[in-house]
């Protein structure tokens, strides 16, 4: 499993996973590694969205309070 510390690494490696799928370049030896692996990257872009969304919630009801 490569380490992928980034919001675009994960996002690569989920849109490459899903191309690989789609053109039906995956072999059941690979499979569950993957999923594991397409598992982790996703929530890893998940909770980075969360926290964004979060910040942006924040900002925007400090902006609304100070205006």
């Amino acid at each position: 499993m490569s380490e992928r510390t980034t919001y675009e690494q994960n996002m690569a490696f989920i849109d490459s996973t899903l191309k690989r799928l789609e053109r039906n370049e995956v072999g059941i030896d690979e499979l569950e590694t993957l999923a594991q692996e397409f598992a982790a990257a996703r929530k890893f872009c998940q909770e980075r969205i969360a926290r964004i969304e979060s910040v942006l919630q924040q900002t925007l009801q400090s902006d609304q309070s100070a205006g």
